[in-house]
């Protein structure tokens, strides 16, 4: 099977309207806070959240509600031309510059484009995540009534001679960027319009024999996928497609982080059962501090599965497996091991919660007797490929590719 990724004439705020985007784009919209949704809608009345994340109210019917009430919204900024059509097909180049929590500056170079659907069972495009229903369901709503991809997904790809980064940069060393956006979320944003079709046509042949790695946006691409079969009557093409950001996986500018795992509701004698059993399972270590202990960490990091531990008695322990499963990830380790079998929690939704942050961690357990920290590198994105292309997946939250990418530079109109 050929990965089919083309360029498209994509739906952009009309700078002439919005003369500053920064205050129109948004987070993705599942990691945005109530206190943060209203504070994006204040922003301004064109504000994206609008579309993304539209609310319920209390007398909503089946016929109108907080997902027609987006659709509505949209066509009224597409007739009013807040949203404006570009005029020809071309793929779009997408940096964020941004300062990571490891202390180093990265840029991450994003190409969007259109990519073909394709099942999961053909091997072009690889999950490595297990998704829940609840997400595709809403956002499933909202693709009816929009008829729009109103935010890429991110995806990985293989390109180890950045043949496709080559043909990027050399048009992003001839032109301005259209967008040039100061610092929001956490990183600064800029945009190309890449409106040329001899290296638009290279960049499309040399994405034929590439499969691509679903890296965020799993829900969004299942939802994608049964939008497809809804909609295959119409014989429109438009459906078979979704918007996406491209990152080369080789590339300096991905960073990568933890994703920590923090236990809570535990009871005392819970916590010392399993402390005194990991005897058992690890090698177990204790060091000083919460820095000596991320720092044998990282040493270890592509030598040996490890995790690192944190009680409410303060004390800080590295876990070594005294049994090395080959190719066994940390995640799985922390998941199989610790959590299921060690601590014997099934239900994640009452004991568990994640922080890609080491402080807030340890802060978690000096909030209370009931915590303990589960404490990880983060895993190396060749590992998350191995996986998908093995055809298996990784327990959720394994991966965490920081920062999140802004929404509202870009939407696809699906019905065009």
């Amino acid at each position: 099977m050929e990965t089919t990724v083309i360029p498209f004439r994509g739906l952009r705020y009309n700078t002439a309207k919005v003369e500053k985007i920064e205050n129109v784009i948004a987070p993705p919209y599942d990691v945005i806070k109530p206190e943060e949704r209203f504070a994006l809608e204040a922003r301004h009345p064109a504000n994206i959240i609008r579309l993304i994340l539209s609310q319920p109210h209390k007398d909503d019917t089946d016929g109108v509600n907080q997902y027609t009430r987006a659709a509505v919204l949209m066509n009224r900024w597409i007739s009013d031309s807040t949203l404006v059509r570009d005029t020809t097909p071309r793929y779009y180049i997408y940096d964020q510059s941004f300062n990571a929590p490891d202390g180093k500056n990265y840029t991450r170079r994003a190409l969007i484009g259109l990519v073909k659907l394709e099942p999961f069972e053909n091997r072009v495009i690889l999950p490595h995540e297990k998704t829940h229903a609840g997400p595709k369901a809403d956002r499933l709503n909202l693709m009816r009534e929009c008829h729009a991809n109103l935010s890429p997904i991110f995806l990985l790809y293989a390109d180890p001679n950045g043949d496709i980064e080559q043909i990027m940069e050399s048009f992003t060393d001839e032109h301005p960027p259209a967008i040039d956006s100061p610092e929001t979320f956490g990183s600064t944003h800029q945009l190309w319009c890449l409106d040329d079709a001899e290296r638009n046509r290279e960049i499309q042949t040399f994405f034929v024999s590439k499969p691509l790695l679903i890296a965020d946006g799993h829900h969004r691409y299942e939802t994608a996928l049964a939008f497809q079969d809804e909609m295959a009557h119409t014989g429109s093409s438009g459906y078979g497609y979704m918007m996406m950001n491209l990152v080369r996986m080789e590339s300096p500018g991905l960073a990568v982080l933890a994703i920590h795992r923090l236990l809570h509701n535990l009871s005392e004698e819970q916590i010392a059962r399993v402390i005194a059993k990991l005897p058992e399972v690890f090698e177990v270590h204790e060091v000083d501090t919460q820095a000596d202990l991320m720092a044998k960490l990282e040493a270890l990091k592509g030598q040996s599965p490890s995790v690192g531990m944190y009680t409410p008695d303060d004390t800080y322990r590295l876990l070594i497996p005294h049994s090395i499963i080959p190719q066994q990830l940390d995640v799985t380790l922390v998941q199989e091991t610790l959590i299921k079998n060690l601590f014997q929690i099934e239900t994640a939704a009452e004991h568990l919660s994640y922080t890609a942050y080491a402080d807030d961690a340890v802060a978690h357990v000096k909030g209370g007797a009931d915590r303990v920290a589960l404490l990880m590198n983060p895993t190396p994105v060749e590992q998350v490929l191995e996986v998908a292309m093995a055809g298996s997946t990784m327990p959720q939250k394994s991966t965490y590719f920081y920062p999140k990418m802004a929404t509202g530079f870009v939407l696809n109109l699906l019905n065009e």
